[in-house]
């Protein structure tokens, strides 16, 4: 008996120590590489350019206005027509008026018959004074008489050359080659001096008006490449130029107008048309350009993540600069040469084995 509990004390003494000795450790499984797509980072040209939106407006437009009253006798444009410099656009009734200089040139047919009559008094009177045939008083009337006439028929050639000039303004013309864009008269109508007649616009060159914020306005200049496109004809780039760049800012929005001419010698553009502008103000060179969306923006950095050469990843701290279309500007943080985590960087930590994705 004392033998079989002996032989029973044993064997749970057994099973309790192989309960409390150390398991044997299990090796540490290692976590499957994730799957990224990479890009090889390079330098390369940065252009700077501003895009704006402005709408068309003619190169130049001038309401011209009647510089003489009377009746409209007819008028030779409409709107849409296209006219030249020069060109007919009302003809007021010229009748009175060509009375008028009908009646100031007999008068100075008048006071040119006169004069040399007042001529040959006035060499008369110098003649016979120094023999005293005539008294200075008398050679005095004669000399008023002669400058007199003269005066007199200065003065009525400025009068005929007034009067012809009105006739003259009874046609009204295009000031220069253009577009009318509104007519204001009707035949028969009667109309004051200053009233308007027509409206013409050159709109062989078109311009925009944009506005430009002023960190970017001080590098405007008349030689930077511009580009516009017409948003009724997408997919057309005309080339354009600035014209005009403004010296004083608006008080409301702090930024400074620039004027920009585009050819339109086919008419094609009219005014009011919405235009998108880009002018490209410098080129930066050798610059680091990462699209947007890889750069993770944590509590106070924003880093992205690189391979090293054994494929894993590592976090990059990186300092942006310009926005460029889908990509920003890396100023500091990455060199040309590394491998750049394009996709599935938002899974990845530091350390971890990646398999590069085709």
């Amino acid at each position: 008996m004392k033998k079989y509990f002996s032989m029973v004390i044993g064997g749970l003494v057994s099973v309790i120590l192989v309960a409390c000795s150390p398991a044997e450790e299990s090796p540490a499984v290692e976590a499957a590489p994730r799957a990224v797509r990479v890009t090889t980072i390079a330098r390369r040209a940065l252009p700077i350019i501003i895009n704006a939106v402005g709408r068309l407006t003619p190169n130049r437009e001038v309401v011209v206005s009647a510089e003489v009253s009377g009746i409209v006798e007819h008028y030779d444009a409409d709107v849409g027509k296209l006219v030249d410099r020069g060109a007919l656009l009302v003809k007021i009734d010229p009748a009175d008026y060509r009375l008028a200089l009908q009646e100031a040139e007999a008068n100075l047919l008048a006071a040119r018959s006169n004069l040399p009559v007042a001529k040959r008094s006035f060499e008369r009177a110098q003649r016979l004074l120094p023999e005293k045939v005539i008294t200075p008083e008398l050679y005095d009337q004669a000399d008023a008489g002669y400058k007199s006439a003269q005066a007199l028929v200065v003065q009525l050639e400025t009068i005929v050359a007034q009067a012809r000039r009105r006739v003259e303004k009874t046609a009204i013309v295009a000031p220069f080659a253009g577009h009318v864009t509104r007519r204001f008269v009707e035949t028969g109508q009667h109309i004051a001096i200053g009233a308007p007649v027509m409206q013409v616009a050159d709109m062989s060159r078109m311009r925009v008006k944009v506005h430009v914020n002023e960190l970017d306005s001080v590098h405007v200049d008349k030689e930077d490449p511009v580009t516009v496109t017409v948003e009724a004809f997408p997919g057309r780039t005309r080339v354009g130029r600035v014209d005009k760049i403004g010296v004083q800012a608006d008080s409301r929005t702090n930024t400074f107008e620039v004027e920009l001419l585009v050819d339109n010698t086919n008419f094609l553009l009219t005014a009011g048309l919405t235009a998108r502008v880009v002018i490209q103000i410098d080129v930066i060179a050798g610059a680091i350009m990462i699209p947007q969306e890889t750069v993770l923006f944590r509590e106070n950095r924003k880093e992205v993540f690189v391979l090293d050469e054994r494929d894993r990843a590592m976090a990059q701290i990186v300092t942006l600069g310009r926005m460029n279309g889908s990509e920003v500007r890396v100023l500091e943080g990455l060199t040309a040469g590394q491998r750049l985590v394009v996709a599935g960087a938002q899974y990845l930590k530091p350390g971890d084995r990646v398999m590069v994705a085709p």
